[in-house]
């Protein structure tokens, strides 16, 4: 086992180890809440712990995001003949986020009673574009079980 999967084998243990604490702490803190506490008081009872899981989640997706990015990258520089691989990846990706960019609808709603800030069409395109990109993507994994389930019956 090489230096950067001893690295990572650690670093997973660590990150699960925080998350298994903080979950405990969580049901702890949780655990003498009664039937039918209201929704502000169970807020102002647990709402820091609620904060601690979600800077927690922030700090898990930036690792994932930074290791997304890097390590392609790393992969690109170590081995060059690989580096069209990854380029075509990376290129398959903008042509789904340009296609869920065209798809989506910047159209503003007519909410009755919403006065805020976020019904603009900016917005709503930006929201459009990840829905339809969640859509996409889920399109394709579906219809690439489809294909190799049914590739291998031909076979």
């Amino acid at each position: 086992m090489n230096n950067i999967s001893k690295i990572t084998s650690v670093l997973l243990y660590v990150l699960m180890g925080i998350s298994v604490i903080l979950l405990i702490m969580f049901a702890k803190a949780t655990a003498g809440i009664e039937e039918g506490t209201d929704f502000d008081t169970q807020i102002s009872l647990y709402g820091s712990t609620l904060d601690m899981f979600m800077y927690w989640a922030y700090i898990l997706l930036g690792i994932a995001t930074a290791a997304a990015i890097i390590f392609p990258l790393i992969k690109m520089f170590t081995q060059p003949k690989e580096a069209v691989k990854t380029l075509i990846s990376i290129g398959i990706i903008a042509v789904v986020v340009f296609i869920a960019y065209v798809l989506a609808d910047d159209t503003v709603l007519n909410l009755p009673g919403y006065e805020g800030k976020d019904n603009v069409p900016g917005t709503l395109k930006f929201a459009g574009t990840l829905l339809n990109t969640a859509y996409l993507l889920i399109t394709i994994a579906i219809g690439s079980i489809l294909y190799d389930g049914i590739s291998k019956v031909f076979k």
